[in-house]
């Protein structure tokens, strides 16, 4: 029985039953696009003006993150170990196999935490879910065809 409140409902039913039998993966591409613009977000961030010390490291001039910013990009090593990856068609994962990220994201006894993980789903959770609305959707429209 069609719902009087939404129109298009059935259309709507068929379109996401067509999407798991013709696109097969098509909510993990979602889960996976939302993760993409997540993973984006974070590195940008780290690239961003930071206000710590500036020092000399092997003829290298690097500003530090000052307590609570973002970690400063010096080598490249955290930002480069960033990546998005399909947990199982509903979920996906951004995630750093930098050992010393935790201590980074929350801080030690000896150190200031600087988040860059919680900020950026904090500050773009809405663009997150948008980049997942919009794949499902691009890909209903698709499967209808």
């Amino acid at each position: 029985m069609a719902n009087k409140f939404v129109s298009g409902e059935e259309e709507l039913i068929r379109k996401l039953q067509n999407l798991q039998t013709e696109v097969p993966g098509g909510m993990g591409k979602a889960m996976l696009a939302g993760a993409f613009v997540l993973e984006g977000f974070i590195k940008q961030s780290m690239q961003e003006g930071h206000h710590g010390r500036i020092y000399r490291r092997g003829g290298k001039v690097h500003q530090a993150s000052a307590p609570g910013e973002t970690p400063a990009v010096d080598f490249g090593n955290l930002i480069n170990s960033i990546d998005s990856s399909l947990l199982d068609n509903n979920a996906s994962q951004v995630t750093t196999n930098a050992d010393y990220a935790p201590a980074l994201e929350f801080g030690t006894a000896r150190m200031a935490a600087r988040p860059f993980m919680r900020p950026a789903v904090d500050e773009h959770e809405g663009e997150v879910i948008s980049a997942v609305r919009a794949t499902i959707l691009r890909l209903v429209e698709g499967a209808t065809r």
